[in-house]
């Protein structure tokens, strides 16, 4: 999925509007049917609604930073590098040095050694990517680059316990079976969701400059 997401980012902000209602709309509708097919008497529209509240803020935020002029192009292309690298780095770290467990009652094949190892390698990406991009986005300095690169990739690894939590408590094992060999969409970007909100704390903290919606 990764070359479609870059597409849009590179095209502008209407494809990349276009890309987020699509996934957001295939997220909702994941949501919706297992929360439909778990069958909880009583807590299915309240579950529901959080899961729209959750899934639509994060919408909302990544195109809003996609949106921010002039820095929008960088700023979701770096946060979404942040996010990729952490899972890559934590998958192949992982099946390397194996170790201890992170959250066994959650997510027993996730290490400690993966995270660390995602986290390493999220801060190596933007540290290159900084060396590569207009200085314009990061006129704050290599330190504050790498402490929001932790930030967000700590949060997005928790995104993907959160929502283990939740496939777990439905007795799932993917959210769907959309993309051949990866579940399904909420699958693919549970890190994201988490991680876009505390991206746009990020964002208004730094004072990016003004979006703008053309």
């Amino acid at each position: 999925m990764a070359p479609v997401a870059i597409a849009a980012i590179w095209l502008g902000s209407g494809y990349f509007l276009a890309l987020v209602i699509i996934v957001g709309i295939a997220a909702a509708f994941e949501w919706y049917r297992l929360i439909s097919d778990e069958g909880i008497e009583g807590v299915n529209t309240l579950w529901l609604l959080l899961g729209f509240v959750y899934i639509g803020v994060a919408c909302l935020v990544l195109v809003w930073l996609r949106n921010i002029e002039p820095q929008g192009f960088q700023i979701i292309l770096w946060f979404f590098v942040v996010i990729w690298t952490t899972d890559i780095g934590a998958y192949f770290s992982g099946k390397a040095i194996g170790g201890p467990k992170l959250a066994p009652g959650i997510s027993p094949n996730k290490t400690w050694a993966g995270f660390f190892g995602g986290l390493v390698l999220a801060i190596v990406s933007s540290v290159i990517l900084m060396n590569l991009a207009d200085s314009s986005m990061f006129t704050f300095g290599l330190s504050m680059v790498i402490a929001a690169c932790i930030v967000l990739s700590i949060v997005g690894q928790f995104g993907d316990l959160l929502e283990s939590s939740v496939k777990r408590k439905l007795g799932v094992k993917d959210s769907g079976s959309l993309i051949p060999g990866h579940g399904g969409v909420l699958d693919r970007i549970d890190a994201i969701l988490l991680a876009a909100p505390v991206a746009g704390i990020i964002a208004v903290l730094l004072e990016f400059g003004d979006v703008s919606w053309k």
